[in-house]
């Protein structure tokens, strides 16, 4: 028995150590290429699935954090094929990288396009570069009364918001949709609950969220659905009221055998 639990505990040991040494990991997830159709007037590809060129999306993982956003700026990255042709990236509506993050916080996609082609003597690519990502810290959780009517204001945590519409929702059991707008991202943002005015929760769901403008100037809007028809309800919001950048590395070769 007393060998028994020793080898026991000598493997729970063993286990909270792999779980300790889990690093950030960055891997292909999937890439594509299209050639352009010569005869469109709108840079459509022969392929009408996907547009011409290169697209690129990196899986990426980093235990035990919440990713929040990707600095733009910080992250650089090339794309050369095994000729030694770089294709340059297409910039696009957030720069050259868009980012799409999990439920969970800790893992998402990066992408990124070239609208150029690998010659056809290529027989791999390779990415190499560094992508910054925007982690939180300092969770914090607070309450604020908010009054579903357009014009209404709100505070989350560090962000000021207005409320640009409320109507109904799209079905049951919801029964109102409304929707609110800052000058601030809502990135820091990783939760919200609703109550009503017993404290209780009511049901919701992620509505959306987008930005629109340009030069800098950009408006963030986020929206929700509600099963209640209450004209006032309290938002219980949980945020990072700190951010650190995690920088990933990534030098990856890949072709046709992912």
């Amino acid at each position: 028995m007393r060998l028994l639990s020793c080898s026991l505990v000598a493997l729970l040991l063993t286990g909270s150590t792999v779980i300790a040494q889990e690093k950030p990991s960055i891997e292909v997830a999937g890439f594509s290429i299209s050639k352009k159709d010569p005869k469109s007037e709108f840079g459509q590809g022969l392929s009408q699935m996907r547009s011409p060129g290169l697209e690129v999306d990196l899986y990426f993982v980093v235990p035990g954090a919440t990713v929040l956003s990707l600095d733009g700026e910080q992250s650089k990255a090339t794309v050369k094929s095994s000729d030694g042709k770089e294709l340059p990236l297409t910039e696009q509506f957030d720069g050259l990288f868009d980012i799409s993050i999990r439920e969970d916080g800790d893992r998402g996609i990066i992408s990124f396009k070239s609208e150029e082609l690998p010659s056809k003597k290529a027989t791999a690519l390779t990415v190499d570069g560094t992508f910054a990502l925007i982690v939180g810290k300092d969770l914090k959780t607070v309450d604020s009364e908010v009054k579903l009517m357009e014009g209404a204001t709100v505070k989350l945590g560090p962000i000021e918001a207005t409320v640009d519409s409320v109507g109904e929702a799209f079905g049951d059991p919801y029964k109102q949709t409304f929707q609110l707008s800052s000058k601030k991202p809502f990135d820091s943002i990783k939760s919200v609950e609703f109550l009503d005015a017993k404290g209780e929760v009511i049901e919701s769901a992620d509505g959306g969220s987008g930005s629109f403008g340009f030069n800098g100037d950009y408006t963030y809007n986020k929206s929700w659905q509600l099963a209640s028809e209450a004209k006032s309800v309290k938002m219980r919001i949980s945020y990072f009221a700190k951010t650190d950048t995690l920088k990933l590395p990534a030098k990856l070769e890949f072709g046709v055998g992912l």
